[in-house]
């Protein structure tokens, strides 16, 4: 027998034939959206992408290297890419780069290749970073950005970097404070971490800030977002973001690399359970269409519940997958303490993922054959 033969991991059955294609393609894919979140929000999230890109790849070779592997799947596979650019898209833009790090080394070694490496990984690494840092870290993962017009000529590269990296604060204070003409432009979120943001620059998201006014002050919440010049702002990053996502995802079902059944699974059930609560009661819950468009719903339907090693493989399964995960996005999203769901609904999917598997598993041949049945 020859001793040539190479072993590749999930996904196998593709019409893109090798994993590293598999992956290269998704991440072109992603491209126009990190161009948008650039334009809209500054370079703080392609630099945060650049610091998971080098920990998440070094980490993995690191780790390979240890345990006396070759590193060249490092390069072929493209996995640990891939993980890269998903963490660092869902970060908050100018998150300290030491906490990027952390999350990249925990979703690479803790999450992966403690479990064996790509292909044996039972959680999505990307979101099982997140929500590491998250729970771990809540006040800077959710301090982000706000949109706002010419955002990557005043978040400049070097003031991204000045603040991410915490180089010289009072150079970034000072060049921040005559773009913005405000008093309280800095703060530190603690002063044991050294992170530094920009008030000017971030806040919270509409999610948190409607999950917070619930439930007396929704109506008025909405009304304001609707009337304020800002807020509509934003509201077109968002729009233009998930077009983007929308966009990148229909092109990966058209070349056969995701399944279309779990985001359409996923995107209809929440659509449908958002709608009910709702109908409701509109002075307590959100529309479905600020749920589809705010937060990581639609870069979760296409990118993040499709992942071919967490999600499942048959079809049947693929429908009941993506309405779990909805039921879960849904009642974190209206009922539970964190707004934006989407990381946490997907690793409790994948971990029912093996047990949905198992029950949608096709019967035998011959597998409860009984010779009365067989008329002569």
């Amino acid at each position: 027998m020859s001793g040539n033969l190479i072993l590749e991991s999930a996904p196998h059955d593709l019409s893109v034939s090798t994993t590293g294609k598999v992956m290269r393609t998704l991440i072109l894919t992603l491209i126009p959206a990190l161009i948008a979140t650039t334009w809209f929000y500054g370079f703080g999230t392609l630099i945060t992408t650049l610091i998971t890109i080098l920990s998440c790849v070094g980490s993995e070779a690191l780790w390979l290297k240890l345990r006396k592997r070759r590193i060249a799947p490092v390069w072929r596979d493209c996995s640990a890419l891939t993980t890269a650019v998903l963490l660092g898209l869902t970060l908050p833009p100018l998150l300290p780069w030491y906490l990027s790090v952390i999350g990249s080394v925990f979703a690479i070694i803790v999450v992966k290749q403690v479990y064996g490496g790509l292909g044996q990984n039972l959680f999505n690494p990307a979101m099982a970073g997140f929500v590491f840092l998250l729970i771990s870290c809540p006040l800077p993962m959710t301090t982000y950005v706000d949109a706002m017009p010419d955002a990557y000529k005043i978040i400049t590269p070097d003031r991204a970097a000045a603040i991410i990296f915490d180089v010289n604060s009072a150079e970034a204070e000072k060049a921040i404070s005559q773009d913005l003409g405000t008093a309280d432009y800095l703060k530190r979120i603690h002063e044991a971490e050294r992170s530094v943001i920009a008030d000017g620059f971030t806040g919270s998201t509409f999610l948190v800030d409607a999950k917070h006014e619930q439930p007396e002050k929704n109506v008025k919440v909405f009304a304001e977002a609707k009337a304020s010049d800002f807020i509509f702002y934003g509201l077109l990053a968002k729009v233009v973001i998930a077009g983007c996502f929308l966009l990148g995802g229909i092109l990966l079902i058209v070349k056969d690399i995701i399944d279309w059944r779990i985001p359409l699974s996923f995107l209809g059930v929440s659509t449908v359970l958002t709608a009910a609560f709702y109908f409701a009661a509109p002075e307590l819950y959100l529309s479905p269409w600020h749920h589809l468009v705010y937060g990581a719903t639609v870069f979760g339907a296409f990118y993040i519940m499709t992942d071919p090693v967490t999600a499942v493989s048959k079809p049947s399964a693929a429908w009941i997958f993506g309405g779990v995960i909805a039921v879960l996005f849904v009642i974190i999203r209206n009922l539970g303490g964190y707004p934006d769901a989407v990381a946490f609904s997907v690793l409790l999917g994948n971990a029912c993922a093996p047990l949905i598997s198992i029950m949608t598993r096709r019967r035998e041949f011959g597998q409860g054959f009984k010779p009365e049945n067989i008329n002569d």
